[in-house]
């Protein structure tokens, strides 16, 4: 049995640049809908309110198997340019009664203002996110920096960014 989990990021664009802000995991269409009626009053949100995205994502999937071979993206950072797409057969993890998840990145400086930054996946347990690294540490590119991956544990249905921008 599959399961997904909802993310809410906000993405838009000025004269200027693009720009990507990850709000928030819920485990409902509800309460992702909560998250974004707190997120549209604040600075910046606000001027944008068009530019909240809704995206589903598998739990315990690696998005990056194959490693890299070149740094792409905004500033360096490459993101999923969408969600997974989910059918019948997936459920949502609101079943398994989760509180928290552990979100994988991987990312290292190249110069002073270049990043190069992955998102790798959202997994149901620090057991699964270290061993998803462990997979990743001898592709292209990870093995080269296989110290910079990041695991960050985050509770469901809160918002990340509650000052806005």
């Amino acid at each position: 049995m599959e399961y997904f989990i909802y993310a809410l990021n906000h993405t838009y664009t000025d004269e200027s640049h693009t720009d990507t802000k990850f709000l928030g995991f819920s485990n409902s269409i509800e309460n992702l809908e909560k998250l974004k009626a707190k997120a549209i009053v604040l600075p910046g949100f606000r001027d944008y309110p068009e530019s909240f995205v809704t995206d589903c994502y598998i739990l315990d999937k690696i998005h990056w198997n194959e490693g890299f071979l070149e740094v792409i993206g905004e500033i360096g950072r490459d993101y999923i340019e969408k969600g997974d797409d989910i059918d019948a057969n997936c459920i949502s993890i609101k079943e398994l009664g989760l509180n928290t998840v552990f979100s994988v990145s991987h990312y290292y400086t190249i110069h002073t203002f270049l990043d190069d930054e992955r998102y790798i996946g959202v997994f149901s347990s620090l057991k699964k996110a270290e061993k998803a690294i462990e997979e990743l540490k001898d592709k292209p590119g990870f093995k080269d920096h296989q110290n910079d991956f990041n695991i960050s544990e985050l509770d469901l249905d809160i918002l990340l960014w509650s000052t806005g921008f």
